[in-house]
């Protein structure tokens, strides 16, 4: 169970708890992690997509989770992602479905329910919409 493990990272202190968790798990499991990290881009009237950081500050943010796994004994791979902002959960899930992981691991920022619901979290919308257990982490 748990053999292949998603986890989502944005460079927060969140995320190093989820990668953390992430981590625990493939230790246990004797399984293996997939960081993934998505990359929005903010429609602009006259400028297109906006990405929010560059491409290689969000490969930094993968790899550095990747080495951080891989010093802890953890086998780990990692991807970026872009997607149009507000849609971040549909590139986990689907990236969920390629590396055929068995779970998402995912942080979140301690918001309410009706608090997160309200505001449509990518954590939310990830348990809302997929279709494998999903481990959030505060």
């Amino acid at each position: 169970m748990f053999e292949k493990i998603l986890v989502g990272v944005d460079g927060s202190a969140h995320a190093s708890a989820a990668l953390s968790a992430a981590g625990d798990i493939a230790k246990q499991t004797g399984g293996e992690v997939r960081v993934i990290h998505v990359r929005e881009l903010t429609p602009a009237i006259r400028a297109g997509l906006v990405p929010s950081e560059s491409p290689e500050a969000a490969s930094e943010v993968v790899t550095d989770a990747v080495r951080e796994l891989e010093a802890a004994g953890v086998k780990a791979s990692g991807v970026t992602r872009n997607a149009i902002a507000g849609h971040v959960a549909v590139e986990l899930l689907e990236e969920a479905k390629a590396s055929g992981s068995s779970v998402i691991v995912l942080a979140t920022r301690g918001l309410s329910d009706l608090a997160g619901l309200v505001l449509g979290s990518t954590t939310h919308k990830v348990l809302h919409l997929g279709h494998i257990p999903v481990l959030v982490v505060r």
